[in-house]
């Protein structure tokens, strides 16, 4: 008989001895019941009262009527609306903020559209005052042991049209138009 026929006949005796003991195990064991108790998780919620908010422009305390406003470098717009805000969990710290698509091109494949997007996304910041906030942007909630339920809480989303130094800088924004229609105010767990 050759080498190799030998060690193969060797290699399968071999194998066929470790899977025949591969099914064996103790016939003893046991378990035994903990009681491990309950547990409840927390929540984490922002919610619209229902409540109109209200935008202005340039620091003015008179409401204007966003879709008939046409910005220009330099504007100010502010949109403050109370949002009520929900956090439970012992452990539980949020970070209160301004959406990501919050402003975005009317018309994705118009430039002008596409650039006062550009502008006023880089310059939109939330801020936000109430008895459960904390900080100075990002703005952060802490529930703690007692939690915070249906706190109110101002939220003010600030969108700045930067007006540049250099002259025509903006002229890329011209006539162009964003939606505000997904702005958004986010909570989330850190």
């Amino acid at each position: 008989m050759n080498k190799l026929i030998k060690g193969a006949i060797a290699g399968a005796a071999g194998v066929a001895l470790l899977l025949g003991g591969a099914g064996t195990f103790a016939l003893w064991n046991s378990s035994a019941s903990v009681a491990g108790g309950t547990i409840v998780a927390g929540n984490l919620l922002v919610a619209d009262p229902g409540t109109a908010g209200v935008w202005t422009v340039n620091g003015g305390a008179t409401a204007i009527t966003l879709s008939s406003y046409r910005v220009v470098p330099g504007d100010v717009l502010k949109y403050t609306k109370t949002v009520n805000v929900t956090a439970s969990g012992d452990n539980l710290v949020a970070t209160l903020g301004l959406g990501t698509a919050s402003i975005t091109p009317t018309a994705a494949g118009n430039a002008a559209d596409v650039a006062l997007a550009a502008y006023l996304n880089a310059n939109a910041v939330l801020a936000a005052s109430g008895s459960s906030i904390t900080g100075t942007g990002p703005y952060t909630v802490t529930a703690g042991t007692a939690g915070i339920v249906a706190q109110p809480v101002v939220v003010t989303a600030t969108i700045t049209f930067p007006k540049s130094a250099t002259a025509g800088i903006e002229n890329a924004a011209k006539t162009g138009s964003v939606s505000l229609a997904n702005l958004t105010v986010t909570l989330n767990q850190n």
